[in-house]
């Protein structure tokens, strides 16, 4: 015998299209939408981590996350996965953690090099 998770009704469910549209301005924040904040943590860190060691796995790594929002916010509607409620604040927070971080990237190539530099093998 299986369980089956009641498919969310038309108050609690998530727009896919809006999740994955969040996620292509925002990496994470489709998940974070989803009210899924770790995880959007995770694809942001992934992005970030991938774009700066090699374009395009950080590239990936942001499409696989637009796919996520999409298909998340998609099973959550059909009652597949557990529906997460969306919190205001955890969308607001997130958000200034990105626009932290779109400040600090003029510095980030100075930053790796310099890594890179103490890393050399001399």
């Amino acid at each position: 015998m299986t369980s089956k998770i009641i498919p969310s009704t038309g108050l609690e469910s998530k727009d896919p299209r809006f999740s994955a549209l969040l996620s292509i301005v925002f990496a994470g924040l489709g998940q974070v939408y989803n009210g899924q904040f770790a995880r959007g943590l995770v694809i942001l860190a992934g992005t970030l981590v991938g774009a700066l060691g090699f374009a395009p796995a950080g590239a990936a790594i942001w499409l696989y996350g637009t796919y996520d929002a999409y298909a998340t916010a998609r099973r959550m509607n059909e009652g597949a996965i557990p529906y997460h409620e969306s919190s205001i604040p955890s969308v607001l927070l997130f958000a200034l953690v990105w626009l932290f971080i779109l400040l600090l990237l003029p510095a980030a190539p100075e930053a790796v090099s310099g890594v890179a530099a103490g890393l050399s093998w001399r």
